[in-house]
């Protein structure tokens, strides 16, 4: 048997395409960013609470204006949806009218076809009681006849 030589392990070799099996060390740096991100937002908010419990006058006014904003923000979205109705109750008049207009249309051309249909069935009809029935039993009867002549006067 050949001897094999076996290679030690090497970190760079273990690659991994899901990084909880990687053997390199995790990248930290999105998690730190991330508690700091918290820390400033949770920072801000204590501070916000903090001026407006102790300047009351102030909060009194910030209060009122954000009441007034409320109130136009409120304003505008009824606005849009009184807009919204508008626009789908004219859509359905309009889908309404194509509607009609195709049904309109559509019924006479139906009723022409039909009449149509009907001529070409009664002229099909015809040919074959008048002119191709005729034709096919005198075809078979001089067939029977050659056959026959065919089968008395072989050669």
């Amino acid at each position: 048997m050949p001897e094999e030589t076996l290679v030690p392990y090497q970190y760079e070799s273990a690659e991994s395409t899901r990084p909880e099996l990687s053997a390199r060390p995790a990248n930290k740096k999105p998690i730190i960013i991330g508690a700091v991100a918290a820390l400033v937002i949770v920072l801000v908010f204590f501070g916000l609470g903090w001026l407006l419990f102790n300047y009351p006058t102030q909060t009194a006014i910030l209060r009122d204006i954000v009441i007034i904003f409320i109130g136009l923000g409120t304003l505008l979205i009824i606005l849009l949806l009184i807009a919204l109705v508008v626009i789908t109750a004219y859509l359905v008049i309009k889908v309404n009218d194509l509607v009609q207009l195709i049904d309109r249309e559509i019924r006479p051309v139906l009723g022409r076809l039909q009449r149509t249909m009907n001529t070409m069935s009664g002229t099909a009809t015809f040919l074959s009681d008048q002119a191709v029935r005729p034709v096919i039993s005198a075809a078979s009867t001089v067939a029977a006849i050659r056959t026959i002549m065919r089968s008395l006067f072989q050669r």
